[in-house]
């Protein structure tokens, strides 16, 4: 009588099981947290075996720095992809708003980790989530500058970015109450009050 036979996760390119593995790791801090990232945990979410993970991270040090290195870049990525060169057109910083609530709804599991408290992360986390928001509050106060001769930059700058986080944790945990154009048309009413 013949054993059953195991079954083995199908082979795919390396840069594609790296991207898999990392995907199913980013999945477990949003929904269980951070401790919840071992490598069986990894394992059994992406479908593979634990050895398939220590093929491609050698331990969970490297896997969620790994991790870590990805959001970071992609988020920053994304948030400097909206951000124009011309700071002074009309109507911008409403559009801004919609450009960013859009990149956290195609990617909302990344931007739960950066706009969400998650205090289980670990200190690397928090420094890089705080290094990323400072390079964004830096182009926010560019714009400020730009833009709003009326106000002090810095604290501009600091209400943006707060705004648009605090807009972004809405639009992630209660979309159907807080959809983006009620923060885009109340910040186009607010921009076009001050205009007038």
């Amino acid at each position: 009588m013949a054993g059953k036979r195991r079954t083995y996760a199908a082979r795919v390119p390396a840069e594609q099981r790296r991207t898999e593995l990392l995907d199913a790791a980013l999945a477990l801090v949003v929904t269980a947290g951070h401790s919840a990232v071992t490598m069986e945990a990894v394992a059994e979410r992406a479908g593979v075996t634990k050895p398939v993970v220590y093929g491609v991270f050698d331990n969970r040090a490297a896997l969620l720095s790994a991790l870590l290195r990805r959001e970071q870049e992609q988020a920053l990525r994304q948030v400097l992809e909206i951000m124009p060169d011309d700071l002074t057109a009309p109507g911008l910083l409403p559009q801004l708003l919609r450009d960013f609530l859009d990149v956290v709804a195609k990617s909302p599991d990344r931007w739960r980790c950066v706009v969400m408290p998650m205090p289980d992360l670990p200190a690397q986390f928090h420094a890089a989530r705080e290094s990323a928001r400072a390079l964004t509050l830096a182009r926010a106060e560019d714009f400020a500058r730009a833009t709003l001769h009326w106000l002090d930059p810095e604290i501009a700058a600091h209400t943006m970015v707060t705004l648009a986080e605090m807009a972004a944790r809405l639009v992630l945990t209660d979309p159907a109450r807080f959809q983006p154009d009620r923060f885009v048309d109340a910040l186009s009413a607010l921009t076009d009050s001050r205009v007038h």
